[in-house]
């Protein structure tokens, strides 16, 4: 400690020292010949030589006095003590929505979580605020015990860097702070020191129970395989650079592309507003609004293009096809025979709308046959039925009744879908070429008029639609001799 001050007179000797920290100031006091007339005024005033009054330890030097008119001194005690600064809160940053946090999205808290929900990200629409971004605080100054300001320190603001894909927008009636407002659609990154709001979410390995299902309102791209039971749902495109393994929802408002292996199942099938790209595909059922692309094999599909399907190095064995404009392929179906069906549909068959018209034809077709099957002759001698006995009787009317109302619904069906026929007819163009071999076992379609190919074809052939005509037009053609 040091002495800041010092004075004796008949009554006392005072002493002041400061601490090291100048926090505290600490009074030794010997009493003189005439301590009885020590007064709490005078001890008062000679300590604020040294100190403020506001800092003084005013019950502490009460007693001193009162001690001190006794005959009594201090060794050290503490009179007045000073006030820390208090230093400004730092920044910060709200989050209003769940971010995704490279490297750190499987935490231990999570270590039992259903990872198929996992739920890592959240969906941001353009517009929407994301988080807020609060101002520093100054703080407040303090003191030391002789009443000298000690300056507090500023809180620092937010580190934080933000590029075009977010925009911050100040509000008058909220100064404190700064609103973050998604300029994209996307999901928000963030890497620490630099985040942003990304339209493309990508994972770099598989997709499998690290990470989860994904339904996202941007693109996707993975980089490796779609484990087995794994699905993407997606507002624009999907990249996968490996494989998907089966029983995969692949549902996109753009593109699809696998650079690898597709194995497919007859439900879910993969839909895609735009093309669809595959390198091997087996098993898959496709709705696909744009072109179907195949590099090198599709194997036992349901292919189903909006526009024509590409696959001018590949072969289509098995399976059917349906396209609008036409196809390419280097091979159509295999020396085994397999059936491989090729149709030409006009662009409101490969419609959504028109498959579900479709299918529930096939659903009243097979509840007529059903119905039939149990009514039996009485459905063309329905004079008999008032013969037979009461409790049969009402089961054959009551089947006969379900009969009719079936079969109405079924005409109203077929009337649809044949004004629908009419409403857009096939395409006058289209065109199925094959540069290698077109197998005996494919079969090509369009409308009502059909070409079972029975013996090999090799190519190049086209095959073009009928156009009024009553068999399809071949070009090209080679048959296999012998």
């Amino acid at each position: 400690m040091r002495v800041v001050h010092k004075v004796q007179d008949d009554i006392k000797l005072l002493e002041l020292s400061l601490s090291d920290d100048k926090q505290k100031l600490f009074a030794r006091i010997e009493p003189r010949e005439k301590y009885h007339e020590a007064t709490l005024e005078d001890l008062i005033k000679e300590i604020c030589v040294a100190s403020r009054s506001d800092l003084l330890e005013k019950d502490v030097v009460k007693d001193i006095v009162e001690e001190l008119r006794c005959g009594k001194g201090c060794d050290s005690r503490r009179v007045a003590q000073g006030r820390l600064p208090s230093d400004g809160r730092d920044g910060k940053i709200v989050w209003l929505a769940r971010r995704f946090c490279p490297g750190k999205h499987i935490s231990e808290e999570r270590e039992f979580s259903d990872f198929f929900t996992l739920g890592l990200f959240e969906n941001i629409e353009v517009g929407a605020e994301i988080a807020r971004i609060y101002k520093p605080a100054s703080g407040e100054a303090g003191v030391d015990a002789q009443g000298n300001e000690i300056a507090s320190k500023a809180g620092k603001p937010v580190a934080v860097r933000w590029d075009r894909s977010v925009e911050l927008r100040n509000d008058p009636q909220h100064e404190n702070y700064t609103s973050v407002v998604a300029a994209v659609s996307g999901y928000i990154h963030d890497e620490g020191t630099a985040i942003s709001v990304r339209d493309t979410l990508v994972v770099p390995g598989n997709l499998d129970w690290n990470f989860g299902h994904i339904d996202f309102v941007g693109n996707v791209k993975i980089g490796g395989d779609v484990q087995k039971g794994f699905h993407i749902k997606t507002r624009g495109s999907i990249d996968i650079k490996g494989a998907a393994l089966g029983e995969n929802v692949l549902s996109s408002q753009g593109s699809i592309s696998i650079r690898g292996y597709h194995l497919g199942a007859e439900s879910p099938p993969l839909v895609a507003k735009g093309d669809y790209s595959v390198a091997i595909a087996s098993g898959v059922v496709a709705n696909v609004g744009g072109n179907i692309y195949v590099e090198r094999e599709a194997r036992d599909c349901s292919l189903s293009a909006g526009i024509s399907v590409f696959a001018s190095k590949a072969a289509i064995v098995g399976g059917n096809v349906w396209c609008v404009r036409g196809l390419e392929a280097k091979t159509l179906g295999n020396e085994a025979g397999v059936t491989t069906i090729v149709e030409i549909k006009n662009e409101l068959e490969v419609t959504k709308e028109y498959r579900v018209l479709a299918a529930s034809i096939k659903k009243h077709e097979a509840a007529v046959a059903a119905l039939e099957l149990h009514i039996g002759p009485y459905l063309k001698n329905r004079r008999r039925v008032p013969l037979l006995k009461k409790e049969f009787k009402l089961k054959i009317s009551s089947l006969l009744d379900k009969y009719d109302s079936v079969v109405n619904s079924l005409t109203k069906l077929r009337d649809q879908e044949r004004q629908m026929r009419e409403s857009k007819p096939t395409q006058s163009d289209a065109v199925i070429t094959v540069s290698g071999v077109a197998h005996a076992g494919v079969s090509l379609t369009s409308g009502e008029v059909r070409l079972d190919i029975k013996e090999e074809m090799k190519g190049p052939i086209s095959f073009r639609r009928p156009d009024h005509q009553s068999e399809w037009i071949i070009e090209g053609a080679n048959l296999k001799k012998g």
